[in-house]
């Protein structure tokens, strides 16, 4: 084959790979239950849940912390 042929061909194959990425990020999911505030609020809870923390301890104010020598 030519050298024109194979840089076509591979071309080619760069711009269909790329729509094809492209058209993974672009598009919406199709999913029609996650556009649902509840959908979402759950979406959202399960994070908060593992990271949450303890409700009950206040950590705003902080405390300096010490090295331990």
């Amino acid at each position: 084959m030519s050298r024109a042929v194979v840089m076509a061909l591979s071309a080619g194959a760069l711009v269909v790979v790329v729509l094809t990425i492209a058209s993974f990020v672009v598009t919406p999911d199709s999913e029609p239950a996650a556009s649902t505030p509840a959908a979402t609020e759950n979406h959202r809870q399960k994070p908060h849940d593992f990271l949450g923390g303890d409700p009950d301890r206040d950590v705003r104010g902080g405390q300096e912390m010490k090295p331990r020598w």
